[in-house]
């Protein structure tokens, strides 16, 4: 999670990108 936090805090991936893969984590 915290990896994800920084690729979007560096604009690796955008929010769509982020909350998706954050909904895959949380289940």
């Amino acid at each position: 999670m915290d990896i994800l936090k920084e690729r979007y805090a560096h604009g690796e991936i955008d929010k769509d990108a982020f909350d998706s893969k954050r909904k895959d984590l949380l289940g």
